[in-house]
């Protein structure tokens, strides 16, 4: 583990209470297992978090909001999207690449067990079984209502002081439980892929790659052969979003990736990602990020530049 990752690591309030984050420790309430428990909803952009891992530790978000958000998760890009899981096992270096206005997630880290421990109450082999699971989930898969119902619960439980202390933690534990066993139920059940949404995920994919491109609503239903409605529930199935706002989010991230590492004018930039105009660019991306183009470019390029002198004085 990176001198930098440790630091992070050790740095993290095990207790945090602001107005756009609230952090809390369940190994007060009788639940060793989940050291953390997070509610966030940043009300302003941001740049991300550094890269970093957490020992001995599955850290489970759930994205309630957010558009144009990715994972770097050992060095490959993952989406992250409204009614998104995406998992991080311990020892595997990950963050998240920037924090959009008004991204709103939950979160937990499940501490695993010393070898013979069990969890959560259960026997020895629940354990084992529990553990098994939670460290075959994949790094993302589609969360639904249900992952976030789970959450909404844990979280009303937490802040409930009307129960007694013995009851309100059997309650919480409970709560716990069922959220991680939720969470292992769904990451097997994902929606079937038949033809359909073998042809509508061919369509996202491809806007992914090439949002320069434009997407009239009538092409996306020849050739995905839905009607209107069909196609809208479906690709929000998928996406968590609505056809021309996920275009919009790939286009975002796309130009991000354009501002940092390129020098093509912002005109060029705005023009090439399907843009009527640079302003109507710079305005679509100031509403997503919170920044303008320009400082944006400004400031990744500084944190990068800075990155890349560690690394240089590394060696």
């Amino acid at each position: 583990m990176a001198k930098e990752e440790r630091e992070f690591f050790q740095s993290f309030p095990i207790y945090l209470r602001t107005p756009e984050t609230v952090v809390v420790d369940l190994s007060r309430d009788g639940i060793p297992c989940i050291p953390v428990l997070g509610d966030t909803h940043y009300r302003h952009a941001g740049t991300g978090t550094k890269p970093h891992v957490h020992p001995g530790m599955i850290e489970i978000l759930f994205c309630r909001r957010g558009l144009s958000l990715s994972f770097d998760y050992g060095g490959t890009i993952h989406p992250f999207l409204p009614g998104d899981v995406f998992v991080a096992q311990p020892d595997v270096p990950h963050f998240l690449r920037s924090y959009p206005k008004n991204l709103a997630m939950y979160w937990i880290w499940f501490r695993l067990p010393q070898s013979g421990k069990s969890v959560l109450g259960l026997s020895a082999s629940e354990s084992r079984w529990l553990v098994s699971k939670l460290r075959s989930l994949p790094v993302r898969f589609s969360g639904g209502d249900f992952a976030g119902r789970a959450f909404r619960r844990l979280w009303q439980l937490y802040s409930d002081d009307s129960s007694k202390p013995v009851e309100r933690r059997l309650l919480l534990r409970d709560a716990v439980l069922h959220l991680l066993l939720r969470l292992v139920e769904i990451s097997v059940n994902q929606p079937p892929t038949g033809d359909d949404d073998a042809a509508l995920q061919a369509v996202i994919e491809e806007m992914r790659q090439h949002p320069d491109a434009d997407y009239p609503i009538e092409e996306l239903m020849r050739r995905t052969a839905m009607s209107a409605p069909k196609l809208s529930i479906l690709f929000r199935r998928w996406t968590g979003l609505p056809p021309h706002a996920f275009l919009v989010s790939c286009r975002m991230a796309k130009a991000k990736e354009a501002l940092t590492s390129t020098s093509q004018s912002i005109t060029e930039i705005s023009r090439k990602l399907g843009f009527p105009s640079a302003q109507h660019f710079a305005t679509q991306f100031r509403r997503d990020t919170g920044y303008t183009p320009s400082s944006w470019r400004t400031q990744h390029r500084t944190e990068q530049s800075k990155g890349n002198k560690r690394e240089d004085e590394k060696t």
